[in-house]
């Protein structure tokens, strides 16, 4: 059975200078220790054996990523009216933060509008509707279901590492228009191939998504390799990291889905 189901990456890559949020830390990783750094440390035990370190400083914000519910806040208001005065402390957030982020094995739909619009790329700063996504779902022959992982296309991901201005922005993303559509289809989880959701109502929608439905958000994904095997319906798996009082984690998420 297992040798008949195709394995989707579905993160991009963590690199020093990737594209991140303007209002974000950078991403940087350096070599703390060498191999020549430690050649000597365990000789008496092992003759030539040495090893390697590295230290990566980042949020949990960079690359793909995965929202945690105390992440943004409406009035100082999380999900269920939890005020931001009850669960925050300087050391981190007591309720809501990434140790509560739940394991991800889900049904999953990917909504590649890119595709159904007949674009390698949507338009920069495209706006994709409520009815892009009611055909796209159409075309594609899908139904959604309550607590599908919905994943959206905008053919954006190829820029990660090639165009990083384009990237940061000039993305396509939903409208609020749709993103009133989606929640309204109950999923757990909506990811996307943009850095924020949207070109304009970003923060809204965020706040729709979160603060307002409690659905958890991923972001910076690579939905290429799916979108070429027309691969619109799979199996969802994502583990973010369980580090406490953090607002979100990095993430790497996969698809599994029949090979053809």
């Amino acid at each position: 059975m297992v040798s008949s189901l195709k394995l989707y990456d579905l993160g991009q890559p963590y690199f020093d200078n990737m594209p991140v949020h303007p209002e974000d830390p950078p991403f940087m990783m350096t070599i703390y220790k060498s191999h020549e750094d430690t050649s000597h440390l365990l000789s008496n035990v092992e003759p030539g054996f040495s090893y390697s370190l590295e230290l990566v400083v980042s949020s949990m914000h960079s690359g793909t990523h995965i929202d945690a519910l105390c992440h943004m806040a409406r009035n100082y208001r999380f999900f269920r009216d939890v005020s931001v005065s009850e669960i925050f402390s300087h050391k981190g957030f007591k309720k809501y933060d990434s140790s509560e982020l739940p394991v991800f094995v889900k049904r999953c739909v990917l909504i590649d509008v890119a595709s159904f619009l007949k674009r390698d790329c949507l338009p920069q700063k495209y706006e994709i509707t409520a009815n892009d996504l009611l055909e796209t779902v159409q075309w594609e022959g899908i139904t959604l279901r309550r607590g599908d992982v919905i994943l959206i296309r905008t053919g954006y991901a190829k820029l990660f590492t090639s165009d990083h201005k384009a990237y940061l922005h000039d993305y396509a993303g939903i409208s609020l228009e749709a993103a009133e559509w989606i929640v309204k289809k109950e999923p757990s989880l909506v990811g996307i191939d943009n850095l924020a959701l949207s070109p304009r109502d970003s923060l809204k929608i965020h706040l729709k998504f979160m603060v307002d439905a409690g659905i958890y958000v991923i972001k910076n994904m690579n939905l290429e390799t799916m979108a070429q095997d027309k691969v619109f319906e799979s199996l969802f798996i994502a583990i973010p990291l369980k580090v406490i009082g953090a607002t979100g984690s990095l993430v790497r998420p996969i698809a599994l889905a029949m090979n053809r």
